[in-house]
């Protein structure tokens, strides 16, 4: 299997400069006509994380969506557009959304029709299953000749990155991927084994990485953005999130997606695995990247780090200031940690998973990480 990853300059998001850079990304591979058929109905998939302004970089930005949907076009395919953010969607909210987002106007000016991911519902089937065997997605999903996927170049606290595979967590409705959290529990190999599973039930043909400007910090939606200046894209999502690592200053095999990739033999173990093309990553590479708190974390097996919780782990911390008291931290959070007296939501931290749900969902900003003093007094 060729392991081909594309990387082109894109300085900002003015429209026609970002066509011609996912001309240009695209270029080496073929050409969006490489991965599309005339007549192809195609799912084109952007991280649409949470309801938030293109500025603050939590979602695909619609310059992007644009680009995408354009070129599908012109490659003779049918677009549809859809994601599930976290949490309980409604047709309502999702039209919300995509006003905020910025990409309601573009899907108007593109004549492209929405999908609403939380129904209809599909069973999707993935034999080579390690985690999970069977998967509940929304109907677009399924029925979808082909998926281009639109990642954004993001930290994570769970995941370290956000990446091009965790991006395919939005093929489940947002009320469920709470379920699918609470299995996995506090283990990051687990989830990546789960997302892993996912992808290979129905991997894009495609995916392609808004990296004009990305998130540093505490992702994936309360860290900082970050100008980056790139465009990334390839075949394969794996590929895509190794360069995705190497690209944040990260040694790729300690993301535990890529690490699982690797051993299951769908992504490269080293980068000499890769076929590099277009900038150099050490041309491209944004010096000083920070990385989310939870960086060190996701290196401990799951029984010592059980063993160790409560001096090591990173914990979410309510800001009584910021918060709004609209009580989607403890609706969304999937052991149930979370409770509201007397309008004010208090975590149970001896249940608390730390999947960080809470943080990517309140709309308020109000939910950040804590590192315990040993964590801060070892660095």
């Amino acid at each position: 299997m060729s392991r081909q990853v594309s990387i082109a300059r894109c300085p900002d998001y003015d429209p026609g400069r970002v066509e011609a850079a996912l001309a240009a990304v695209l270029a080496p591979l073929g050409g969006m006509t490489a991965f599309v058929r005339p007549g192809d109905r195609v799912l084109v998939k952007p991280n649409l994380l949470a309801s938030r302004e293109p500025a603050r970089a939590v979602t695909t930005h619609p310059a992007v969506v644009r680009a995408a949907l354009r070129s599908v076009q012109d490659a003779g395919g049918e677009p549809v557009l859809g994601d599930s953010p976290g949490g309980r969607n409604t047709p309502a909210n999702y039209a919300a959304l995509l006003r905020r987002t910025g990409l309601a106007p573009v899907l108007e000016e593109c004549g492209v029709e929405p999908v609403f991911f939380d129904e209809p519902i599909a069973e999707l089937p993935s034999p080579s299953g390690r985690v999970y065997r069977r998967f509940r997605v929304a109907g677009a999903v399924a029925d979808a000749d082909a998926i281009v996927s639109l990642s954004k170049f993001k930290t994570h606290q769970l995941t370290l990155v956000t990446g091009a595979v965790k991006n395919c967590f939005g093929y489940i409705p947002g009320v469920a991927k709470a379920e699918y959290h609470l299995s996995t529990g506090q283990d990051p190999r687990r989830f990546a084994g789960l997302l892993l599973d996912l992808y290979a039930a129905r991997p894009p043909v495609l995916s392609v990485m808004d990296a004009v400007v990305g998130m540093e910090g505490n992702g994936p939606s309360n860290g900082t953005p970050r100008e980056v200046g790139l465009l990334l894209a390839a075949p394969h999502a794996p590929d895509l999130d190794y360069v995705e690592a190497l690209l944040m200053g990260l040694d790729p095999l300690e993301v535990p997606t890529i690490a699982e990739a690797a051993e299951r033999g769908i992504g490269p173990g080293t980068a000499t695995d890769l076929e590099l093309l277009g900038v150099p990553v050490d041309e491209a590479r944004p010096p000083g990247f920070k990385r989310p708190a939870a960086h060190a974390i996701a290196r401990v097996p799951a029984p010592i780090l059980a063993a160790v919780n409560r001096l090591f782990s990173v914990r979410p911390r309510i800001d009584p200031g910021r918060c709004r008291r609209c009580g989607a931290c403890a609706e969304n959070c999937p052991p149930g940690a979370i409770e509201v007296t007397d309008g004010v939501p208090r975590i149970r931290h001896a249940d608390c998973i730390r999947c960080f749900c809470c943080q990517e969902l309140c709309p308020a900003d109000a939910i950040t990480v804590d590192r315990p003093f040993v964590r801060r007094l070892i660095g």
